[in-house]
């Protein structure tokens, strides 16, 4: 059963909404925007320039990727070249004469300088990293997704609260108008009708502290979305009630989840397996031969350089094919590569073992909280009935000339504070609730 407070503070919100969007556009500011929960998940995943690095460190490994495995294509050069001579020339007899000639050449060249070894395994530690950079950039949606959920309760919570507070006030302002006439007609004291005023006065310094927390939280909001600083945020409607989202489902299957869907997770398990592609590049790529290839057809002219005469064109034809492996570092026998490999691929595993364990803790941590904001709702509901029915009684005995002034006014603020409290577990609730969500991976 819903509670009669959080009804009739509800239907305040609403009352309150549509009372600000009925006013005369010149009672408000230009820059007012209604937002509600869809509207600032959306905009968290569109426009936060943390979301847009990441995405753009995805594409930069993609295209290292990319860059990596093009390193199997020869490559390709087109030319034509000319060389003279005149003077003195030395044969392969040791004679030196004077030679006056010139040369020239047209043709194409493919050229092969291939490590295979090396180039696979870089290939598959770069394809790796860029899978991480893909996990890391939702990772990065996720969080930021999360955290503007969490801002967006924060003023959602400080919109309810300065509406209890005016609520408060109303009724306050509601009674000493009562009292004030009873002191007129001489059936009440003055120091309990200064007693009231001095309660109002109060409420009206709470409502300016809450309208201080409320813009600044939203400009926290603002901040994160990406909107103009000046931007004043407000709640679109009065969702302020508790979601359920985790419903029915152990803290162990929750971990188990969370470890098989978790981003950070499975950017982790690719960074292991790129340092395990690092750690074969090192032991397995020296031990395949490198391979030097190349082939150039074209054309070869010239001649003794007499009466600047051309000709004697002619095609021509070469090629040249080689096996190495290469010995020392970065090679055969490099021992300190080897070991530089195994100890970052060692630190891989200890990496992902340790995301584990933070996950883990985290999905401890939002279904603990999770668990004592819905306890804590429900304490605050007993709480919220308990001082209704306080502040029911107070103005029944002040009516009746039993009770006092001061009884009500302590019903009344005991009431408040209930419905305050509520409005912080339901608040710390959802953002349990999302947080859990996100720990859990979904």
């Amino acid at each position: 059963m819903k509670n009669p407070s959080f009804r009739l503070l509800a239907t305040s919100l609403v009352r309150h909404c549509a009372a600000l969007l009925l006013l005369s556009p010149t009672l408000l500011r230009a820059d007012t925007a209604f937002v509600d929960l869809r509207t600032v998940m959306r905009l968290a995943g569109a426009n936060n320039d943390e979301i847009q690095n990441a995405r753009a460190k995805h594409d930069e490994a993609i295209a290292e990727s990319k860059q990596a495995w093009q390193r199997f294509w020869p490559t390709l050069s087109l030319g034509a070249g000319y060389r003279g001579h005149e003077g003195r020339l030395q044969d392969i007899a040791g004679n030196v004469f004077n030679v006056n000639k010139q040369q020239y050449t047209v043709g194409s060249t493919v050229m092969i300088d291939w490590s295979p070894g090396d180039i696979y395994y870089a290939a598959l530690a770069a394809k790796q990293r860029a899978l991480a950079a893909e996990h890391l950039a939702d990772k990065a949606r996720i969080d930021i997704v999360t955290q503007s959920v969490e801002r967006y309760y924060d003023l959602l919570a400080a919109e309810a609260m300065l509406f209890i507070i005016e609520d408060d006030l109303q009724l306050t302002e509601d009674y000493g108008k009562q009292l004030d006439g009873a002191v007129t007609a001489g059936t009440a004291f003055r120091a309990d009708l200064l007693r009231v005023k001095s309660q109002i006065s109060r409420a009206k310094l709470a409502i300016r502290q809450g309208e201080e927390t409320r813009d600044l939280a939203a400009a926290r909001l603002a901040e994160i979305l990406r909107l103009t600083p000046e931007a004043a945020l407000r709640p679109a409607k009065s969702d302020l009630v508790p979601v359920k989202m985790m419903v029915g489902k152990g803290v162990a299957t929750m971990i188990s989840m969370a470890q098989q869907n978790r981003p950070e997770v499975h950017a982790a398990q690719a960074i292991h397996k790129s340092m395990d592609a690092e750690k074969d590049r090192a032991r397995v790529a020296p031990l395949i031969p490198s391979v030097q290839a190349g082939y150039t057809a074209g054309g070869l002219g010239g001649g003794p350089n007499v009466g600047n005469r051309w000709g004697n064109f002619g095609s021509q034809q070469d090629y040249y094919l080689g096996l190495g492996w290469k010995i020392g570092p970065g090679g055969l026998f490099d021992r300190q590569r080897q070991k530089v490999a195994d100890a970052r691929e060692e630190s891989a595993a200890l990496q992902t073992s340790q995301v584990k364990a933070e996950i883990g803790r985290e999905v401890v941590e939002a279904a603990t909280r999770s668990q004592s904001a819905n306890d804590r709702i429900r304490i605050n509901d007993e709480a919220v009935s308990a001082a209704e029915e306080m502040t029911k009684l107070a103005k029944e005995r002040q009516a009746s000339q039993v009770g006092v002034v001061l009884e009500y006014l302590l019903a009344r603020e005991e009431l408040t504070r209930a419905r305050q409290s509520r409005v912080i577990a339901v608040t710390e609730f959802n953002k349990a609730q999302h947080a859990l969500k996100r720990a859990v991976g979904k």
